[in-house]
């Protein structure tokens, strides 16, 4: 068990970890306090999740582990607040970019964590890539089950980590553009928007979980629907023209370099 347990940031990605892992009893309320910057968002979350709540900083050596869940550009002011952390307390980053070299600098008696955890572990479908020194320790499996709480999580090197971070970190950010276009294409042909956009939400999770269940090369199964001289290919012939396979490979490949220039 991770023990009594601080978050530092509550926003949409820490409140979605701190929600999964208290549902589903990877982090107790009674031994769970939080750290937030207003009063209002403090007081709102202590009524919903029983934990307790702060908007300045806590006594640190109280604490077991804590959960960094704020954005790159605010951690190195809250590291500073954090020097006098305990030997050995269990540390977890979510800042995309910061490694974990950046962070053991910092704050060298602390048992670093790095998580890269995307937006849909707020509905218990997130994919987490973790990484560390002890992940594959009987802490490390402690630290996963924080993140198995609310999705799939992956178990890799920092430089993985970093690659997954540019593939399923932002990969949401990227799916809800092709949503949006895949609506925007239904309308165009004559569809109502709300059911551009559902059957176009409903095809893409229906795919989603073909690939997953069945285990198969998405090329396999692109072929299972794709009929010689058919209507989907002619469709993917199209979208293939128009350069929709090298744009989103270029698009991951700028998001990891922004990422890299990040951890500068």
């Amino acid at each position: 068990m991770l023990g009594k347990t601080l978050c530092i940031g509550v926003g949409s990605m820490g409140g979605a970890l701190l929600r999964g892992a208290l549902q589903h009893g990877v982090l107790k309320a009674s031994d769970t306090h939080i750290l937030v910057r207003r009063e209002e968002q403090c007081k709102a979350l202590t009524e919903e999740l029983g934990v307790v709540g702060f908007t300045t900083m806590p006594n640190v050596h109280e604490y077991n582990t804590i959960l960094l869940a704020v954005k790159p550009q605010v951690l190195p002011s809250v590291l500073e607040t954090l020097k006098e952390v305990p030997y050995g307390t269990v540390m977890i980053s979510v800042a995309a970019g910061i490694t974990l070299d950046t962070l053991d600098a910092a704050i060298p008696q602390a048992n670093w964590f790095r998580a890269m955890p995307n937006t849909p572990a707020s509905i218990g479908a997130g994919m987490t890539a973790l990484a560390g020194d002890d992940v594959h320790t009987d802490l490390g499996r402690d630290v996963q089950a924080l993140f198995e709480a609310v999705g799939e999580v992956a178990v890799v090197s920092e430089a993985d980590l970093d690659r997954l971070g540019a593939l399923s970190g932002a990969g949401p950010g990227y799916m809800f553009v092709i949503l949006d276009a895949l609506a925007d294409a239904g309308v165009r042909i004559g569809l109502p928007r709300h059911l551009a956009i559902k059957a176009a939400a409903q095809t893409m999770y229906g795919a989603g979980k073909m690939a997953l269940e069945s285990g198969n090369h998405p090329a396999v199964l692109r072929d299972q629907v794709t009929s010689p001289g058919g209507t989907t290919i002619a469709g993917i012939g199209a979208m293939e023209k128009g350069g929709l396979r090298s744009a989103l490979q270029d698009g991951v490949v700028a998001c990891l370099a922004r990422s890299n220039e990040l951890g500068k």
